[in-house]
């Protein structure tokens, strides 16, 4: 019987440890993005004019609604022959990344894509294919894209 109960309160003891390192304090996430609409239509030209500009350089992305991305270009990379990404933080956004990749596709066509994110907000901007060769902004729930790793 003395057995039983030095087992059972071991294994309390395991239990309520286990359960008091596992909850974790977790920083309060913002909506970076609350009063911008769902969707942003954007024309192409804007990202021709970014995939133009070099490392160090200050940019304002006009996104309608009188709204600007603005920003200094982090990186501007040449990864192979057919993607070149560009890599923008904001510190008007809390120090948000807009990264944007150029593709030329086998038949020379060109497709951007790219997003808008911070690990610590709730929303985002995702780049999507519109109809007649434009774009838009479309936004999104962080946390299905992001998955949360942080150990404290």
């Amino acid at each position: 019987m003395k057995l039983l109960s030095k087992t059972l309160l071991m294994l309390l003891l395991c239990l309520s440890t286990a359960v008091g390192f596992s909850q974790q304090n977790v920083a309060a996430k913002t909506r970076l993005f609350a009063t911008l609409p769902d969707r942003i239509d954007l024309n192409s030209d804007v990202f021709k004019n970014v995939m133009t500009l070099a490392e160090g350089a200050a940019i304002a992305i006009p996104m309608g609604d009188g709204y600007t991305f603005q920003g200094i270009v982090l990186s501007n990379e040449i990864k192979y022959s057919n993607l070149q990404s560009v890599t923008i933080r904001s510190a008007n956004l809390d120090n948000s990344f807009f990264s944007i990749s150029k593709i030329t596709n086998a038949d020379n066509s060109i497709s951007y894509t790219g997003r808008i994110m911070n690990n610590n907000a709730l929303d985002g901007y995702e780049i999507k294919k519109a109809e007649a060769g434009n774009y838009k902004l479309q936004k999104f729930e962080t946390a299905r894209i992001l998955q949360d790793c942080s150990y404290n």
